[in-house]
């Protein structure tokens, strides 16, 4: 097996991390284990040093983005390829020897995901990557196995291994070298969609993500972020972030002509989810041009220059709306959707 590094990013939570690292050594005895403990204020520092002397461990004092703390600790790793692991998750046996089994049968491939299972419903695909990702023409991610809220039992209908337009970050193996020559993650998205930020730079610099069905792990789902207060904050990111994704990464023709009717739709989806979605959503907005002008303008210049792929030519975007196909014309599988043969 080629030297890989596991990066871990962990808060809180003793019991989420003690499973996530058992099966990791248990399952993955050739790979370095890096533990990046993010203004961490329980006992899950003292509990991973005592049960698994051989993890490296860091630390921040502070609080800091998920973005940032994984492109800390891709630079404190040597490996040639690095995988990124949410702490909330339990891998399988054979999970990483596939994932790179994957990666190293495609030439151009930069980043691989494994099936993504929910950790308490074994049967079902996790909301989270699910069978690997796409995106429709209006920028909207969806899964092989999940719609939206419509989450596939796995009964085998996507143990195809497929290239994809994006892998998820709940667990993407990446190769180190092409991660930090690319940008690595964007530090100022702070969490959410900066890995399907990633995957689209790859995709416009001619590289390829693929899904690995032989490799398996089980996550739990935004274990970080689940209590009150961060749902404000994780909503706004959220909308903010895959707006800026598009803002990004598209042309300027292809940005005219589908920006205002993704405007709309995300007005529709905050008008149809008012509780958690309209206050966030609208000021993500409104806030957009400013954010989008003092920190991502320059940023945009780079990929663009660095292009090889034009916008029709990527592979993985449903030239259709996945929303109008799920919400009116009432489809609820990838099946029912497939585009790509």
């Amino acid at each position: 097996m080629k030297k890989t590094a596991i990066l871990i990013i962990h808060v809180n939570g003793e019991k989420v991390l003690k499973t996530c690292v058992s099966s990791v050594e248990k399952n993955s005895r050739n790979a370095g284990i890096y533990v990046l403990f993010n203004g961490t204020t329980d006992n899950s520092e003292a509990m991973l040093r005592k049960n698994f002397p051989r993890v490296k461990v860091l630390r921040s004092k502070k609080l800091i983005g998920f973005a940032e703390s994984c492109n800390l600790l891709v630079r404190k790793s040597k490996s040639e390829y690095v995988v990124f692991l949410n702490n909330d998750t339990e891998v399988k046996k054979g999970w990483l020897e596939n994932l790179i089994k994957t990666m190293e049968k495609h030439p151009d491939c930069v980043a691989c995901q494994p099936k993504v299972k929910s950790f308490y419903e074994r049967n079902k695909f996790e909301y989270a990557g699910a069978a690997g990702g796409f995106m429709d023409k209006y920028g909207y991610p969806f899964c092989r196995g999940r719609l939206f809220n419509s989450v596939e039992r796995d009964s085998g209908q996507y143990d195809d291994e497929m290239r994809l337009f994006w892998g998820c970050g709940v667990c993407l193996l990446a190769k180190r070298d092409f991660f930090i020559k690319s940008g690595g993650f964007d530090e100022d998205f702070y969490a959410y969609a900066e890995e399907l930020d990633f995957c689209w730079r790859a995709n416009i610099m001619g590289k390829e993500i693929w899904y690995s069905p032989k490799s398996t792990i089980y996550h739990i789902g935004s274990f970080s972020m689940k209590q009150e207060k961060m749902k404000f904050k994780k909503e706004y990111l959220t909308s903010r972030n895959h707006l800026l994704i598009l803002l990004k990464n598209y042309s300027i023709s292809k940005l005219l002509l589908l920006m205002p009717f993704r405007l709309i739709l995300e007005i529709a989806a905050a008008l149809r989810f008012p509780k958690e979605k309209l206050l966030p959503n609208i000021i993500s907005i409104i806030c957009l041009p400013w954010v989008f002008c003092s920190k991502f303008y320059h940023k945009r210049k780079i990929i663009q220059k660095n292009r090889k792929v034009k916008d029709k030519n990527l592979y993985g975007i449903y030239p259709g709306s996945i929303a109008i196909d799920y919400f009116i014309n009432n489809k609820k599988s990838f099946k029912e959707i497939e585009f790509i043969k």
